[in-house]
């Protein structure tokens, strides 16, 4: 069972085209894309996860724990399942170890919420933990795990040693000891906040590391971060010394351990290869769910961020209609880098019979704030996450289409409004009736009076589809007597950015926007009227 399906063979994933577009440069949308969803069924399996993590101290950082021990340990259970030689040997004798210590874990871990969870998920991870707990393979692997367990747990880092020719090149290296106490970082701010400042043997002169010439492209990138943080580089970004590859640590490992095989072999008890075999395929089963767990473990991280803030959270009711209902609708991204008071949310229902909605009003109203929040509302309750909301109900969409001015570049072989054109008839071949399709201020590289018919046509079109679409113009032709938007009849509605006299309200309104009104509110400010 993976963690984030039911058993599902036939997982039902989606492409949601517009991933790039919610939110810019978000990395946690970019890995969490695999796990976007269209299944009811393990939407709400997903839910009852997320639910037992808000409300069960403890879980949260028990399922980020557990992510970080298996990513640790993915690699090793991978590409090292056969013994063949005494490096290899060596990483056999730890596989018990590794099984015992992450069954434990999870078993102790997880036995005192037992009773408050209801997701089957955590269910079916304790009820795999426990039968392995009671199973006699692990009892007779933890009796051979004992045997060796003073000898192995006391290595806890080794001393190497590296012979240097005239010219202070290493000439031969070998290891001098092993030491049952981690050695120290020799850093100096390190040293600072432990306070501690005695001199042995465990205290590093200098770590090991690999220096490297920054690209352009990485300097320019990093300068223009701490320029946006309110830093000034004196001078310019050059090299850095960076920590080894998973190549290079494969090679030291392969090293160290071949050295501790040849020091630690005939002094080890051997498991047999038939206990070793069990240990190493139901440490694969729990390997299994690595991948999901780390995407739980960075949904947990964002989640996080919501609560610090005091964003209300919520698990939208599924409607098999086309209807969308906020209450207290927050913007995902104004919600993690600004203060709660200073995000306003938007209340809003988007009713089933109406297909498209326009949106309009002043610029910098809240318009494309409003279709962002909507859109990644979207993308969270298909991941089966809670959304930054007091209450919603949504339906399942098989796709969203987004199309924003900025997005829309020249290319070589098309301007940007033949491109904006060839974008949109793509997503009227591609979207259904279950499609969601959100437009922010489209063909505002020609005139209004060759946008305007287009969009209308544009808007017509999804209406025969059946997708709903958000469609934000500062257009208000389009709110008035466009012909084909008044053929669409009940299906067209009009949404607005509110106003309060020369005030933006940043909430969006069910109604038409007065057309006029704010562009003269500013220009008697200024004295032009």
């Amino acid at each position: 069972m993976d963690f984030m399906f039911l058993n599902k063979n036939d997982q039902v994933l989606l492409d949601f085209d517009a991933r790039s577009e919610i939110i810019a440069k978000d990395r946690f949308f970019d890995n969490a894309q695999r796990y976007i969803c269209a299944d009811e069924e393990t939407l709400l399996h997903r839910q009852a996860l997320f639910a037992d993590i808000l409300k069960i101290n403890g879980l949260s950082d028990f399922l980020c724990a557990l992510s970080e021990k298996l990513t640790e340990y993915e690699p090793f259970i991978t590409y090292h399942l056969k013994a063949a030689n005494r490096e290899e040997r060596v990483r056999n004798i730890l596989f018990p170890r590794i099984y015992i210590d992450l069954v434990s874990f999870i078993h102790t871990t997880l036995s005192p919420m037992m009773q408050s969870v209801t997701s089957e998920s955590v269910k079916h991870l304790y009820a795999l933990a426990k039968e392995d707990i009671e199973s006699k393979e692990y009892q007779r692997i933890k009796k051979y795990y004992e045997k060796n367990t003073g000898k192995l747990n006391s290595i806890q880092s080794v001393t190497i040693g590296v012979n240097l020719n005239a010219m202070y090149a290493p000439k031969e290296a070998g290891v001098l000891s092993f030491n049952a106490e981690e050695f120290k970082s020799g850093d100096l701010l390190d040293r600072i906040l432990r306070l501690d400042f005695a001199k042995d043997d465990y205290r590093c002169i200098a770590p090991l590391t690999i220096p490297e010439e920054k690209s352009p492209l990485q300097k320019n990138w990093e300068e223009e971060q701490l320029a946006f943080r309110g830093f000034h580089t004196l001078a310019p970004l050059t090299n850095f010394d960076r920590k080894l590859t998973f190549q290079e640590n494969q090679q030291i490992n392969y090293a160290i351990l071949k050295a501790m095989g040849h020091a630690l072999d005939s002094g080890l008890n051997h498991c047999s290869n038939r206990l070793l075999n069990y240990a190493q395929k139901k440490l694969l089963v729990y390997i299994k769910m690595q991948a999901s767990l780390a995407f739980v473990a960075s949904a947990i991280s964002r989640i996080k961020i919501f609560q610090q803030k005091k964003i209300p959270l919520c698990f939208p009711k599924i409607t098999p209609d086309r209807a969308f209902d906020f209450i207290s609708l927050y913007d995902d991204n104004l919600s993690r880098v600004k203060e709660k008071n200073e995000v306003i949310p938007n209340t809003v229902t988007l009713d089933s019979d109406v297909c498209s909605y326009i949106v309009a009003g002043p610029n910098s109203g809240g318009k494309t704030v409003f279709l962002n929040s909507v859109g990644a509302a979207q993308y969270y309750f298909q991941l089966g996450m809670p959304i930054p909301a007091r209450s919603a109900t949504m339906p399942i969409c098989d796709a969203i289409y987004k199309v924003s001015v900025e997005k829309q570049k020249a290319s070589n072989s098309a301007g940007r409004f033949e491109q904006e054109c060839i974008t949109l008839s793509e997503i009227l071949k591609k979207a259904t009736k279950d499609s969601l399709v959100l437009i922010d201020e489209a063909f505002t590289s020609t005139s209004s009076s060759a946008a305007v018919p287009i969009a209308a046509n544009f808007i017509a079109e999804l209406c025969k589809i059946g997708a709903k679409c958000i469609f934000v113009t500062h257009y208000h032709q389009l709110c008035e007597t466009d012909p084909k938007i008044a053929a669409c009849g009940s299906r067209v509605d009009y949404l607005h950015a509110a106003i309060n006299g020369e005030k933006r309200c940043y909430i969006i309104q069910k109604g038409k926007a007065e057309a006029n009104s704010y562009a003269q509110d500013i220009a008697k400010r200024y004295g032009l009227l």
